[in-house]
This record gives C-alpha cells, structure tokens and sequence, in this order.
C-alpha cells in the first residue's frame, strides 16, 4: 500500500465523522496533517504501509522518535494517532500515552540538566564530526540553532544571504520563513564574530537557491534525511536534540542580560531583572509566554538577589 493509499484511507473516514457532524472540519485538517508526519515515519523507518501492521508499539515508536519537537507538539501528534487508529477500528483502539509509553516529558516540563552544546570546544567536535559525515547543511542547522537560537524549520528555510546583508546593515536578521504560527520576528546581532561566520556558511551552502534545502526536495524530506542524520551524529557529543541548542542561546543570553548563570546551572536570580531577560529570550525565541524559558532555561527557585 502506497502513503497515499494510507492517507486517502484515514481522510475517508474522518471525512464521515465530518458529515456525522462528529468532527469539525478544522480539526479534520488538523488531524489528517500530523497523521501525514506518522505515514512518512513509517515509510522511512519501519517500512509498514498497512492499516492492519500498525499496533501500538509502530505508534510508541513513533512518539520515542519526536526528540527534536516541542512536548506540546510531541502529544499533539501522538493524540492525533490514536484518533484517527481510533476511528479506523470504530472505537477499539487501545491509546497510547504520550507521556508514560512514549517518555515525551509533559506540557510544563522545567529543564533540570544543563544542555548539551554548551562548552564550546566540545561542541567545535561535534561540528568537525557533522563536516566529516558530510552534513554540512546539518552543521548549519545546529550552528544557527546554538548562536540563533532559532528551530530547526526555521533554520532550514532560512535565506542567510539576505540575513547576512540584514545583518551587516541592521545588526539584526528577521525570522520569516518557517516559524511558530507564522509570527516573523527580529534578531539582534549580540555575537558578531560567530553569528556572521554562521550566517557567511550559511549563504556558501545555500548558492543560489533562497535556502540551504537542496532545490529538489522538500523541507520534510529534508528533515527525515539531513536533520536526522545530523541529530544522530550529535548524539555522542551529548546534544541530545536541536532544541537542546536552542538552550544553549538561551542560556548564554540570561547570563549576557542579567551577568549570572541561568538556573539550571545554578543561578538564583529572581525578580524583575529576571522576569525582565526570560521576556527577551522568550521573544527572541518565538514564544508568547514567559513560562516557556523554564524549558530552556531552568525554573528558578533560589532566594531574591
């Protein structure tokens, strides 16, 4: 069975529960996009195009292999399985948990282990390491990621000639192109030496294209193929994921903002210069809520300073 064949399936029967008046359209879209990213999980990784080969351990699989997203995300995509394997079997579908089966840490989930990434001679080997397994675009994805702090969509579809020349024009790049809920959003340039050497490799890499995506594949082949080759090289180095880059960016800037360590690595800061650095971050980032840098940043329970 082709992945089109399995799509065309769950999109007939969540198109009835649309017509039963059962399921909304909108969710219906919602629904039918992540069982897209599930489909093409199982054709690169297990090889089942089946309705009736998927049990629970190809869906528990499947959110064990969601390292790089969002927890939030994470369940979104697993709920979506189980609803669409639910409506296939006409209700008799043992869910998966996200949480307990799938080891996605739950939607308020406070970082308490330092990011792997952050000294930087260790992570200038894990960069030698990419270049030597011949992901360069790989090492622009996590180079952009650490000294960005952008995802890693956003760093994939980025045009870096045009940052670079925002950049040295501006000392700042605007965010477009794949970000969270289509809100754009501007970058200082904090680390001149090593965000313009980013963004200079960037632009080598990219060519002529308008991204460092090759032009004959799309962004999700190039997450399954690039990017996951790039997490799996960086794994021994201890940076566990993207996001885990992403951390680093913000750890660095609380301490560039408020000249203490952020709180996974033991700072006790509270109060309004804290609140004050965790909005900029959250900003810079491309989150609305300031809770979110708990994530990255740590919870800070120590004593006012």
């Amino acid at each position: 069975m082709s992945k089109a064949k399995l799509i065309a399936i769950a999109r007939d029967r969540l198109n009835a529960l649309v017509q039963q008046k059962t399921l909304s359209y909108s969710s219906y879209g919602t629904l039918i996009d992540r069982w897209i990213v599930f489909v093409n999980f199982l054709a690169n990784k297990k090889g089942v195009l089946k309705i009736d080969d998927i049990d629970r351990e190809a869906v528990i699989d499947f959110g064990k292999s969601l390292t790089d997203a969002t927890p939030a995300y994470a369940q979104n995509l697993v709920s979506a399985v189980n609803t669409v394997m639910t409506s296939l079997h006409f209700g008799a579908w043992d869910s998966v948990s996200a949480t307990r089966e799938c080891g996605i840490p739950h939607r308020d989930n406070v970082r308490v282990v330092p990011p792997g990434g952050m000294d930087e001679q260790e992570f200038r080997q894990a960069m030698i390491a990419l270049d030597s397994n011949g992901l360069a675009r790989g090492r622009v994805v996590a180079e952009a990621a650490r000294y960005f702090g952008l995802r890693a969509k956003e760093t994939s579809v980025m045009n870096y000639q045009e940052a670079l020349d925002s950049a040295l024009s501006k000392h700042q790049i605007t965010v477009i192109s794949g970000t969270k809920g289509g809100r754009p959003r501007d970058l200082p340039i904090t680390n001149a030496k090593e965000q313009l050497r980013v963004l200079k490799m960037g632009s080598a890499v990219q060519g002529s294209h308008f991204s460092i995506i090759p032009e004959d594949i799309t962004w999700k082949t190039f997450r399954i193929g690039e990017i996951e080759r790039t997490r799996a090289t960086l794994k021994p180095y201890e940076i566990l994921t993207i996001r885990d880059l992403r951390a680093v960016y913000a750890c660095l800037r609380y301490q560039s903002l408020t000249g203490l360590p952020a709180p996974v690595f033991g700072g006790t800061l509270k109060g309004e210069l804290d609140r004050h650095a965790r909005k900029i971050i959250a900003e810079e980032l491309g989150h609305s809520r300031l809770d979110v840098t708990n994530s990255y940043l740590g919870k800070n329970n120590g004593k006012e300073t």
